[in-house]
């Protein structure tokens, strides 16, 4: 934004304005008072007359503090005339002093300030443009440079722009510009650009695609709350349009209306479609197994189970109230809402599912919402669709299923029958709501599942640490979505972990040879798995090769994984 459109806003503010026109007011009175004072009291008091020009000279001299030559005109002898002196000074030195901080100081801070840059300096091109720096992008930004794309980020805010810079430092371009100028986009070089993601309200996305549309051939991708707006921001132009509110209300309602769910997080010879895997008969399956209080493992120990040795399937990770360790023979039990992922053959993993796994269930499930906004709306629809018994709590719901009252109010839940409840879903537009929730559900059902929804990164923690089985991080799962959408032909992005740690599946594409350690050697990542023409392994040891077309499976942070992109990739 521009310094004169600053101050201008700077001005704008009410108790700003009124503390300048105080001082500034004050200060003329004083120096018209004090020359006033000095024209009629000097020809009296030491019999010296001064015109009104040569006072205010002096009443100027001395409330600026540049000094004063009184002397040049008469020598001062009357002690009455050195107290009116001392007065003026005193007081005309305190007006002024005040006047500094309260009307040049901040337009001074304001114009010292770091600027961010406007325009990307030299060439670049296939290039991904973000714009807005929020929590949803940041999570897009991580996404994208394990790929190792060069990323811009566009923020037409000063503040943010450099937050963006202190953050990102070198790694990341950023640019200070308004989304709607001409300008901006050609200071982005939006023409060389792959793709564009735009996270912001859906009236300015509408705009700012509106008018750039016709100056790039990228791809676009624009994020927003509500997806009923999706078809007027594809008229617009947009090439993809998700809701972060809609994903998430979807895995909430497919988690609260399955006990247990088991998920295929990968199957080799099933990818988009496409065969990939001569091996059909038997893939290679990555699976998601929730651990439920009836089934034989709970309470034992990965090292108890023994999976590798006994089934040929290996446990990838153990998930725990937020956290996952990634393991190779540590001694992690399994305990209620705990989640383990494992990897192996198809008929492995089901023998596994039978005999450790199996559990007993109610048939018809009991379950409570907090919460009837967006998010709310489309757990119930999954919900009822499903067949799920659901009650809805919520201060303006007037629907026959819900009860109006606040979920973070005892006898509401009560009301809604918590006791007897199989799960509850905190969905909630309020962190601290839904923490209170989770703390009362807890305490008034210590065997229900609850799921629960977070919008700050801060609240995730205390989520779990009040109770909660499950925290799903807003802007993180619209932000790992919007990233995937990217870089899909390049990598697949399966399962996001916490700290930029993520399960991914790449195919060697080089002719280089490659053992499995010498990749591990080389990038720090874990090779869980290789499915191929020549070969099928889990937990594939040092001197496994990987060859040209073969599907891999590999754990790592966005450091090691963009190093085994680059070797799989390599000629």
């Amino acid at each position: 934004m521009p310094k004169k459109f600053r101050l201008l806003n700077l001005l704008k503010n009410h108790f700003y304005k009124r503390k300048v026109f105080f001082y500034s007011e004050l200060l003329i009175i004083q120096i018209v008072a004090y020359t006033l004072l000095l024209y009629y009291a000097i020809p009296v008091l030491e019999n010296q007359r001064l015109t009104i020009a040569e006072s205010a000279l002096f009443v100027i001299q001395t409330m600026t503090t540049v000094g004063y030559d009184l002397v040049t005109f008469f020598p001062v002898e009357n002690q009455i005339t050195i107290l009116i002196l001392i007065f003026i000074m005193a007081t005309g030195v305190f007006t002024v002093l005040m006047i500094i901080p309260a009307a040049i100081a901040p337009y001074l801070q304001d114009i010292l300030q770091p600027v961010p840059p406007a325009v990307i300096s030299g060439k670049i091109s296939g290039h991904v443009i973000i714009v807005g720096h929020n929590e949803i992008t940041k999570s897009v930004v991580d996404g994208i440079m394990m790929a190792g794309l060069q990323i811009v980020l566009l923020e037409c805010d000063r503040d943010r722009a450099l937050d963006a810079i202190a953050r990102y430092r070198k790694s990341v371009k950023v640019v200070c510009g308004e989304y709607n100028r001409h300008n901006t986009w050609k200071a982005v070089h939006a023409a060389e650009a792959l793709h564009i993601i735009i996270s912001t309200d859906e009236k300015t996305a509408a705009t700012t695609i509106l008018g750039m549309r016709d100056m790039t051939e990228a791809k676009i991708t624009a994020i927003i709350d509500f997806l009923e707006y999706k078809r007027y921001l594809v008229y617009a132009g947009a090439d993809y349009v998700i809701s972060p509110k809609n994903y998430l209300g979807n895995i909430f309602g497919r988690h609260a209306s399955n006990t247990p769910v088991i998920d295929i997080i990968y199957e080799t010879s099933k990818r988009e479609g496409s065969s990939v895997s001569i091996r059909e008969e038997n893939p290679l399956k990555l699976v998601y197994i929730p651990i439920i209080e009836s089934c034989f493992a709970f309470g034992r120990t990965i090292r108890e189970l023994n999976l590798f040795s006994r089934y040929g399937v290996d446990p990838v990770f153990v998930w725990k109230k937020g956290k996952f360790y990634a393991f190779s023979g540590e001694d992690v039990s399994l305990e209620r809402s705990d989640a383990i992922v494992v990897a192996g053959r198809e008929e492995s993993i089901q023998r596994l599912l039978n005999e450790e796994f199996a559990c007993s269930f109610h048939p018809e499930k009991y379950a409570v919402i907090a919460g009837y906004g967006d998010v709310g709306k489309i757990i119930y629809k999954n919900l009822n669709s499903s067949g799920v018994n659901a009650v809805v709590i919520d201060k303006k719901i007037d629907e026959d299923f819900g009860i109006q009252g606040n979920a973070e109010d005892e006898s509401a839940l009560i009301t809604a029958n918590i006791e007897k409840a199989d799960v509850i879903v905190a969905a909630v537009n309020d962190d601290e709501a839904n923490i209170f929730t989770t703390l009362l559900a807890r305490n008034l059902n210590p065997k229900i599942h609850i799921l629960a929804r977070a919008n700050h990164p801060e609240s995730v923690d205390k989520l779990y640490r009040a109770g909660a089985d499950y925290v799903a991080l807003l802007p993180a799962m619209g932000g790992q979505f919007a990233a995937d959408i990217v870089i899909k032909n390049r990598v697949s992005v399966l399962i996001d972990l916490p700290g930029g740690n993520r399960v991914v599946m790449k195919k060697r594409e080089g002719k280089r040879r490659y053992t499995v350690g010498r990749v591990k050697k080389l990038t720090g990542a874990k090779i869980i798995g290789i499915e191929g023409e020549n070969h099928s392994v889990v937990r594939p040891d040092e001197n496994e090769e990987i060859y040209t077309g073969d599907s891999v499976l590999a754990y790592g942070n966005s450091a090691s994984l963009k190093k085994l992109m680059n070797i799989l990739e390599s000629d």
